[in-house]
């Protein structure tokens, strides 16, 4: 088993509007997941299956690339934007196992697969989960060791907000409780702010402890995760809503079925595009400020960007569902 902390890889471009950059961080990414994934030789095949299969198709690496890029823009090395940007997506992978289990949304397709509990079985499937959040917290640590201690107190603080009863975690047991509330348009945020906002957060944030930004920039982060989490989550509650089960990769039309939060199924298709509008514009803001502090936030403009282009052709089916 590999726990040995990330080696340096080659130095990357400059940072900013770099399509060449993005595409090779994706790529050292990627390879990182594989040369890092909680498996060995002598792991139990079913559960070696499934972290080699999930380390090795990897989704669009949002947070991941989020992540690695806010490390190199406020001046930490790729090995340490490595190790940050492997540890959330290990945390993200488990997260979306233990989502898919028929106790949680009975899924069926992630990312054009059949699920992996459908597989190797819901209990393997579990321990897969636990092997990536142990395997992201060790790297998590090795990634912040020799960083002063306040920084490591604020890192660990970051991580228990995001992934504990606070953020991920209660966020999906409100997600299953949904149609105990009131199902009003402000629970659904509610959740999406727990799920979602705090996976992003996790990834913007973690990093940039690494430069210590000051007040008025958390609060501005804070705000853009804010957003950014809101509307990647209506974004996702419209392809539920809008998409197959093929065109999106994963098992759809399962919101409204389970009685799960769906911005789409509670404020109507329409409405819920025109809110993501909204939300991109406060985030396009939140950026401005940012950047008026510190030019090193520019490089969020680059993913706010991507944020826009992957709105684009759901407002296109938002305007046709309206007429």
């Amino acid at each position: 088993m590999n726990a040995a902390p990330l080696t340096a890889r080659a130095v990357r471009p400059p940072l900013g509007q770099d399509a060449a950059w993005s595409l090779a961080a994706r790529d050292r990414i990627a390879a990182a997941l594989i040369e890092h994934a909680p498996t060995g030789p002598h792991t139990e095949p079913h559960l070696s299956a499934i972290i080699t299969g999930l380390a090795g198709q990897p989704g669009k690496l949002v947070r991941a690339r989020l992540a690695l890029a806010t490390t190199l823009a406020h001046g930490g090395d790729e090995s340490t934007g490595l190790a940050l940007a492997v540890a959330i997506e290990y945390f993200h992978l488990a997260s979306l196992v233990l989502d898919d289990l028929p106790c949680m949304d009975d899924a069926q397709i992630r990312r054009g697969q059949p699920c992996v509990h459908r597989v190797h079985g819901e209990a393997s499937a579990i321990l897969a989960a636990l092997a990536f959040i142990n395997r992201g917290y060790s790297l998590a640590g090795f990634a912040l060791a020799e960083q002063p201690l306040p920084v490591r107190l604020q890192a660990q603080a970051c991580l228990d907000a995001a992934l504990g009863s606070a953020g991920l975690v209660g966020g999906q047991a409100r997600d299953l409780r949904f149609a105990d509330s009131d199902g009003s348009v402000r629970e659904v945020s509610r959740v999406a702010m727990t799920k979602t906002g705090a996976s992003l957060w996790l990834a913007l944030v973690l990093p940039a402890l690494l430069t210590v930004p000051g007040r008025e920039e958390v609060r501005a982060l804070e705000a853009l995760c804010l957003y950014w989490g809101l509307a990647f989550q209506a974004l996702d509650d419209l392809h539920d809503v809008l998409a197959t089960s093929v065109d999106a990769g994963k098992t759809t039309r399962r919101d409204r079925a389970l009685a799960r939060p769906n911005l789409a199924v509670a404020l109507g298709v329409p409405a819920a595009g025109a809110r993501i509008g909204r939300l991109l514009a406060q985030a396009e803001r939140r950026i401005r400020r940012l950047v008026a502090v510190r030019p090193a936030w520019a490089y969020l403009e680059e993913f706010h960007s991507n944020f826009v282009e992957l709105a684009g052709p759901l407002s296109v089916r938002c305007g046709a569902v309206a007429a």
